[in-house]
């Protein structure tokens, strides 16, 4: 009886406010143009951009006005010659949508990011012991949507430890 009883309250209680998992979004990585190769005798770079095309998708039962999507790109620029870890770098944008109606997709595209990719010339080296490559590479994407409140209504992280490992960017 008083279990029956506490899950009627349980389930009587309106739920207020949106759910987090409101707004579905999905982000898929395109590449621009061929890549831009550059070489001199002693060193061989390549240069690529990259966008995301995020796909998103209202799961709520009404429709969602004044929703802004906003994203954190993080990527590590290596840089030729050096010693020390690459530093990790942010792109970040937003996207403001008037409404999104339940179940349509909404689709946009990020701002672009430059990623370079070098390497030195064969019978090369640094005398300090650094590598003869560098790579950029994407770490991770964060998307965090939101409502005409302010509140968070949607969040997606790729993979998920980069919201634990890095700190969000407004």
């Amino acid at each position: 009886m008083i279990r029956c009883l506490l899950l009627g309250l349980v389930m009587a209680v309106p739920c207020s406010g949106w759910a987090l998992d409101d707004v579905e979004m999905l982000p898929t990585r395109k590449r621009l143009e061929a890549p831009k190769k550059e070489s001199a005798d002693e060193t061989l770079s390549e240069e690529r951009e990259i966008v995301y095309k995020v796909v998103v998708r209202s799961k709520s039962f009404k429709e969602l006005q004044n929703v802004t999507v906003k994203y954190n790109i993080f990527y590590e620029d290596a840089e030729l010659g050096s010693t020390a870890k690459p530093e990790v770098k942010v792109a970040k944008g937003a996207q403001a949508f008037a409404s999104l109606i339940n179940n349509r997709p909404e689709e946009f595209m990020t701002d672009a990011i430059k990623l370079e990719k070098a390497s030195l010339g064969a019978g090369w080296y640094f005398a300090n012991g650094a590598s003869s490559r560098a790579k950029d590479r994407v770490v991770g994407v964060w998307l965090k949507a939101f409502g005409a409140d302010g509140k968070m209504i949607g969040e997606y992280a790729n993979p998920s430890t980069v919201s634990k490992k890095q700190a969000w960017k407004d």
